[in-house]
C-alpha cells in the first residue's frame, strides 16, 4: 500500500537532517495550505521539529533576480515547487539549471520513484485509455516469452477497442511479438484511416508501411486537410492521473520523463512523402507545396515543421521558404517552457515560477495542440 506522500516526505526529511543534507532557510517556513502562486499545488509543510532542531540558521542574502542564495562558502539554497526554499549540499550553483538528479536521493530519485510508481497504479486501475498507456509505459522484459506476449496482447486489445487512433499508433510496437508483424501494424494503421480519413499522418505512414499502398496513399495526402500525430497526448493523460497533492516539483519532473518518452514513440514519417516529392512529375510540385503546408499549418507537432521543410526543400520551393520553417522550428523549440534555457536561470527548472508558466502552457496544449501552444506562447509578449 502506498504511504501518503505528505508523511513520507516527512520521514525522508528527518534522514536529511540527521545526515546534515538539508537545513531549511531562515526565512523558508513553509506557506500556510493553499498559499503560494497561481496555479501551484498546495506546498508541502515540513514538520516544526525540522526548524526547531537546526543548529545555526543558514544566512541568505538577495540574488540580483530577488531569489534567495546561500552565502558564500554554504550550500546553495534551491527552490522546490511545493516542498519549499532548501539549501542543498552538492546542489548546482544558484545561476545555473537544477534537475531531480541534483538533490539528495530522499527529496530527489526517491520521491520521484514513489510519484511514478503511485501514477502507473492509478493508471492499472483507471479506464481502458489509462490501462492501456500503463502497459505501454511497462513494456515487461522479452524474456520470458509468454510475459511479454500476454502484455502484446493485452495492449492491442485495448487500443482496437478504444476507437482513439493515438492508442492505436502506439501499439505498433506490440506487434514484434504477433506472428505477422507486418499485417498487423498495417492493420492498426488502416483502422486509424478508417477513423481519420482526412489525417496525412496515417497516409504517410500507410506507404511507408506498405509499399504496395503507394498510389492509394499518394491519392489520400492529396486529400487530407491535416497533419496529427497528438504527440502531448501521453503527456496530458498522465498529468491528468496525478494526485492533486503532489509536489509540483515532482510533477515537472514526472512531465520530462514523459516527454522523453514521448519521442520513442513510432513516429509517422516523412519518407514516402519526401521520395513522391522527389520525382519530377507533372503537377507534382504543386502537390508537394500544398503537403508542405498542411505539415505546418494544420500540423500539431513540433517536429513536423522540419518534416515540412525537407518537403519543401525537396519540391523545390524558395529556399526562404525553407529557411523560414526551419527557423520557427528553432524559436518554439526555445518557448517550451521545460526547456532548460540559460535565460531562464532566475526561473528554477523545479520551482513554482516554471510550474505555473508551464501549467499554463499544458492547457494550451490540450486546447490547440502542442504546434498551437508553441506558437501562443512565443508569440506572448
Amino acid at each position: 500500500m502506498r504511504l501518503p506522500l505528505l508523511s513520507t516526505l516527512g520521514a525522508l526529511a528527518a534522514a536529511l537532517l540527521a545526515t546534515a543534507l538539508l537545513r531549511p532557510a531562515p526565512d523558508a517556513e513553509a506557506p500556510a495550505p493553499g498559499a503560494g502562486r497561481p496555479g501551484a499545488p498546495a506546498p508541502l509543510r515540513l514538520p516544526a521539529w525540522v526548524g526547531a532542531a537546526t543548529a545555526e540558521p543558514m544566512p541568505a542574502r538577495p540574488t540580483a533576480t530577488g531569489a534567495p542564495t546561500a552565502a558564500p562558502g554554504t550550500a546553495p539554497i534551491v527552490e522546490l515547487c511545493g516542498l519549499g526554499r532548501v539549501p542543498v549540499a552538492g546542489a548546482a550553483p544558484d545561476d545555473a539549471p537544477l534537475d531531480i538528479a541534483d538533490l539528495p536521493g530522499p527529496i530527489g530519485e526517491q520521491a520521484l520513484n514513489q510519484a511514478r510508481d503511485d501514477l502507473m497504479a492509478r493508471m492499472r486501475q483507471g479506464d481502458a485509455r489509462q490501462r492501456a498507456i500503463a502497459l505501454l509505459l511497462s513494456r515487461p522484459p522479452d524474456e520470458p516469452a509468454g510475459a511479454a506476449q500476454a502484455w502484446a496482447a493485452e495492449l492491442l486489445g485495448l487500443a482496437r477497442q478504444s476507437g482513439q487512433p493515438e492508442l492505436l499508433h502506439w501499439a505498433e510496437p506490440a506487434c514484434m511479438l504477433q506472428a505477422a508483424p507486418g499485417a498487423c501494424r498495417i492493420d492498426l494503421i488502416r483502422t486509424r484511416l478508417r477513423l481519420e480519413p482526412d489525417n496525412a499522418a496515417h497516409w504517410a505512414a500507410l506507404a511507408d508501411e506498405d509499399p504496395a499502398a503507394g498510389d492509394e496513399a499518394w491519392a489520400g495526402l492529396q486529400r487530407a486537410s491535416r497533419w496529427h500525430e497528438r504527440p502531448q497526448a501521453l503527456l496530458l493523460a498522465t498529468q491528468a492521473a496525478l494526485p492533486a497533492d503532489l509536489p509540483g516539483y515532482l510533477r515537472l519532473a514526472l512531465a520530462r520523463e514523459m516527454q522523453l518518452r514521448t519521442q520513442q514513440l513510432p513516429s509517422a514519417g516523412e519518407g514516402f512523402v519526401l521520395e513522391r516529392c522527389q520525382q519530377a512529375e507533372p503537377g507534382r510540385a504543386a502537390a508537394c507545396a500544398r503537403l508542405a503546408d498542411v505539415m505546418g499549418q494544420q500540423g500539431d507537432n513540433l517536429r513536423t515543421l522540419t518534416e515540412a521543410a525537407s518537403v519543401a526543400q525537396a519540391a523545390g520551393l524558395p529556399e526562404a521558404r525553407v529557411h523560414a520553417l526551419r527557423q520557427e522550428f528553432h524559436a518554439l523549440l526555445q518557448a517550451d517552457p521545460l526547456n532548460p534555457r540559460e535565460a531562464d536561470a532566475g526561473h528554477p527548472l523545479l520551482g513554482c515560477d516554471r510550474l505555473q508558466a508551464w501549467q499554463q502552457h499544458l492547457g494550451d496544449t490540450a486546447r490547440l495542440g502542442e504546434l498551437g501552444a508553441l506558437r501562443l506562447r512565443h508569440a506572448a509578449p
